[in-house]
């Protein structure tokens, strides 16, 4: 090992340590965070370098892991604008913001023919991610987790959100054509390319937060985005996932939510604040349990960015005290931004440390 590597070595323990918690009881509770835009700031990098570089990427994210004690290393990034950018759509790189897909450009059924399978060693920025999850695994020794756009999401990048839910309704063809191209001849090759580059990685996660209620509608989630998950798991095998749908608080009886989570991510069980905060993290660890999975409740982007020291500690207790009952739980801190206090970041971790080890 070379330097480098032995600076990261405490993330095979980590991954040891999140292993364990998915199957029983883990020495304690483990946690990963979604924070690639609290890693930038931290480092005070620029959003060319940061998005573009693997060199700066990789280490600034890994580096934000140690310094804040986050023992679970995930290599995140805007997985929503790499298929997007590549297929010819223009994404912002703003030093204030993270990276988004700016106007459509599928706007018409013939529009669909600017649709084919890109070359992913070297078109858009494939080579960039392919650039991270090598050093992401040559740094720590662990296989980086696949990430892809969902269908339904990148559909809605490329052609507007409105204009899909429209067209759902009005041209249900044109929307189904779309789909089924991204499916294809995009997402499909793409996860299958980086299984070729990586193939000790299991674990092929996808970002589909277009597809949450109240955006779509429950009958629209299971027409239009869950099939199309499917349809990756037959083409690309079982490691194929979505967990970040949210929206549980939507309906009258969340159960209904979870199930439709569960046949897009049949290994665990997902819930995200505001809807944990507002169900109650009893429901889902019942939930969890009754279905025999791991649970993951993630602790709010909003939350974190405002809430006092006492609320934070009171809230990462609360969901030790109900998720943690029994094992198979995690604990995720979902979207760390710019806006995030690090002292909030820093008693999630002190108080998962001390109050799990305890238990």
């Amino acid at each position: 090992m070379n330097n480098l590597t032995n600076k990261y070595g405490s993330f095979q323990e980590g991954a040891k340590r999140l292993q364990a918690a998915t199957s029983g009881v883990p020495d304690r509770i483990p946690v990963y965070a979604a924070m690639h835009d609290f890693a930038r700031h931290e480092f005070k990098l620029s959003s060319k370098d940061f998005y573009f570089e693997p060199d700066v990427f990789v280490p600034a994210v890994l580096d934000t892991h140690l310094k804040y004690g986050i023992d679970a290393a995930t290599i995140g990034y805007d997985t929503y604008n790499i298929e997007a950018g590549a297929l010819g759509q223009e994404i912002a790189f703003n030093e204030d913001s993270v990276p988004s897909a700016k106007a459509p450009i599928i706007n018409t059924p013939d529009d669909l023919k600017k649709i084919k399978t890109p070359d992913f060693s070297s078109e858009g920025r494939f080579p960039f991610v392919n650039g991270i999850n090598t050093l992401f695994q040559e740094l720590t020794g662990l296989a980086p987790v696949i990430k892809y756009c969902a269908p339904f999401s990148l559909a809605a990048n490329l052609r507007g959100i409105e204009n899909l839910i429209m067209d759902m309704c009005t041209n249900p063809d044109f929307a189904s054509e779309l789909l089924t191209t991204l499916t294809e001849d995009v997402i499909a090759p793409w996860i299958c390319y980086q299984q070729k580059l990586f193939p000790d990685a299991k674990s092929i996660c996808g970002a589909d937060a277009y597809a949450s209620p109240p955006i779509l509608s429950p009958s629209f989630l299971v027409e239009w985005a869950l099939p199309y998950i499917v349809r990756l798991r037959e083409l690309c095998g079982e490691g194929v996932y979505v967990p970040n749908w949210v929206g549980d608080s939507c309906f009258d009886n969340p159960e209904e939510m979870f199930s439709y989570k569960l046949k897009a991510c049949p290994k665990f069980l997902e819930g995200q604040d505001p809807d944990v905060e507002k169900i109650g993290p009893e429901k889902y660890k019942e939930y969890a349990e009754k279905h025999n999975v791991p649970l993951v409740l993630g602790i709010g982007s909003k939350f974190l960015a405002q809430a006092s020291r006492k609320e934070v500690v009171d809230r990462v207790q609360n969901y030790i005290d109900i998720g943690g009952r029994g094992g198979r739980f995690v604990l995720y801190l979902c979207g760390l931004t710019k806006t995030t206090p690090p002292e909030n970041i820093r008693a999630v971790i002190k108080t998962i440390t001390e109050y799990s080890s305890e238990r």
